[in-house]
């Protein structure tokens, strides 16, 4: 009897590029490159269709009155002035070509940016404003593409009338290099580029296509397109492109190490490129496909830069530090002239007679957020260690001002799935560190805070902590001492972790964005996880906060008048 072999295929459905592997997978139509569209070029259309919904209005507390410089319009229009920075860099060619600008930590839009905020600082009425010099750490290195070009070679194969197509969206990545300036390669794709699928594919002396679908934040695709690259690299890749599956066609630039050269493409760019590697490859011509690179780049030490501090006393000599990092990439509109507009809005709104704060607060428009070497909270710290060490709140102003985007159900001419924006703000962590004395960590409603944090009355709370901390650390070497642990008032004995602390340069971080506010829920002794608008237990953490920090609307934060 002969033998059957039965064969299972496994279909896997996704439903974020659906779309896209329906229209790939359509029949080639004559024409240049299998009739597939040409992606438009860089920036010609909206990346998200924005809907007429504003976002939530200011709250103020009762009483006070309405302040024309917490508005949208206002901070919009320095928000405005922030990005102008940024297109001067462009237009001046600051960098290179002009193809990399922005606000550049090191470079004279960083300062002009700086010294733009101190000037907002002095006319807003504050006396005592510094702008105070850093210093590029001697072993750091600043790497800057000065020009590049990602050119998908044509040939007759593809079709009639197919020309080479530039890349617009492809960005490179430190800290490429390609030796000689150019390289020519055959193109092969590899997907996610797991172990399963790379012990089929041969990359040796190829470009690899690696795909990546950013859930929340790129941030968190940084390990894994660094560990896949590791692997390309090691298997003997030519390069690396990441294509980066998001909203319209915009250069990202984000991941570092990722292969030699690496590249960064955009999403219709991407979906230009897998369409049309899928149709050379169902034509038999996938053999064919082939790129030119050209790169040119330089690294630079030894730059200087500078913060701008705004320093407002009062009563107290305790100390709420504001903070707002003023470079960005490109315009930097959200990353982050939201943030540095809202700082310079809370400078010019705390400096009136009638909102002056009980406590000393400090303004800092930082540098560093984005260059090696000169980072400008470091460097705060450094130069301001009376200020640091008073310091009971830190508050970093950061991506305030983005708004959720989901995908559409329609799609641009070239079947990429477009993307619609709500008029909900993105998902943003807040972490307090458990070192900040304000912090009260008891289990007993929305005012416990409130309660304690009147001027003077710190030394209770710090008393309280250390009696906790003798606590903790007998709990760590007595994992069965339950009896040893502290009651809260309710009666319960309060839950101790063994693990140290989490320990900040200041006390009293709290960090809005950015992969350090991430903390981890239900540990209250690492850090405590605020997540706004979240219906969660850790949101009473974030109301015992509300003295100090109130949430004024979806893209704005304040720091109460009144004493926390």
């Amino acid at each position: 009897m002969p033998l059957i072999t039965r064969a299972v295929v496994l279909v896997l459905a996704f439903s974020v590029p659906a779309v896209a592997q329906q229209t790939r997978a359509a029949p080639a139509k004559p024409g240049p490159w299998f009739g597939v569209p040409v992606p438009p070029p860089l920036g010609q259309e909206p990346a998200v269709i924005v809907g007429e919904r504003t976002p939530r209005p200011v709250v103020l507390p009762d009483g006070e009155a309405a302040s024309l410089e917490l508005t949208g319009a206002a901070i919009k229009a320095d928000v405005n002035a922030i990005v102008n920075i940024a297109k001067e860099s462009r237009s001046t060619h600051e960098i290179g070509s002009g193809q990399m600008w922005g606000r550049v930590t090191g470079l004279p839009s960083g300062t002009k940016a700086v010294q733009w905020g101190a000037e907002q600082f002095r006319k807003a009425g504050i006396a005592d404003v510094k702008v105070q010099p850093i210093a590029m750490d001697p072993n750091a290195r600043f790497w800057f593409p000065l020009s590049w070009e990602v050119r998908v070679l044509a040939d007759p194969a593809f079709g009639p009338g197919s020309a080479d197509v530039v890349l617009d969206s492809a960005i490179p990545l430190s800290p490429s290099d390609i030796p000689g300036g150019t390289l020519t390669a055959p193109l092969v794709y590899v997907g996610a580029a797991n172990p399963s699928i790379l012990q089929h594919i041969d990359v040796k002396g190829k470009v690899a296509v690696q795909l990546t679908i950013p859930q929340g934040h790129m941030l968190f695709e940084r390990g894994p397109i660094g560990s896949r690259a590791d692997q390309l690299v090691a298997k003997g890749a030519a390069g690396v492109f990441n294509l980066v599956r998001l909203p319209g066609n915009e250069r990202s630039r984000d991941f570092s190490d990722c292969g030699n050269p690496c590249f960064n493409i955009g999403g219709r760019d991407g979906y230009f490129l897998e369409t049309v590697m899928d149709r050379a490859a169902a034509a038999g011509v996938a053999d064919k496909l082939r790129v030119r690179i050209s790169l040119k780049t330089e690294t630079r030490t030894n730059l200087k830069a500078e913060n701008a501090v705004a320093v407002m006393p009062a009563r107290s000599d305790e100390v709420i530090i504001l903070n707002a990092h003023v470079d960005g990439w490109f315009d930097g509109a959200g990353d982050n002239a939201d943030g540095f507009a809202v700082l310079v809005a809370l400078a010019r709104h705390f400096a009136k007679p009638e909102n002056r704060p009980e406590r000393t607060l400090v303004f800092v428009a930082s540098a560093g957020h984005h260059s090696p070497g000169m980072n400008g909270p470091r460097n705060f710290v450094a130069a301001n260690p009376d200020l640091a060490k008073r310091a009971v709140l830190v508050v970093n102003i950061e991506h305030v001002a983005q708004r959720n985007f989901s995908p559409a159900r329609s799609t641009a001419s070239d079947g990429y799935r477009q993307a619609l924006a709500d008029s909900g703000e993105a998902p943003i962590y807040a972490g307090i560190t458990n070192r900040a004395p304000l912090l009260d960590t008891r289990p007993a409603g929305r005012h416990a805070l409130r309660d304690q944090l009147r001027v003077g009355d710190i030394e209770h709370v710090e008393r309280r902590n250390r009696r906790l901390r003798f606590a903790e650390g007998r709990a760590r070497h007595h994992h069965a001492g339950a009896a040893a642990l502290p009651h809260d008032r309710r009666g319960h004995r309060r839950h101790l972790h063994a693990r140290p602390r989490t320990h900040r340069p200041l006390p009293g971080v709290l960090r809005q964005g950015g992969r350090e506010g991430a903390a981890r829920p239900n540990r209250s002794w690492a850090m405590t996880k605020i997540r706004r608008n979240a219906n969660t237990k850790t949101r009473k953490h974030g109301e015992r906060t509300e003295k100090c920090l109130q949430r004024s609307s979806p893209s704005r934060f304040r720091v109460s008048a009144a004493p926390c």
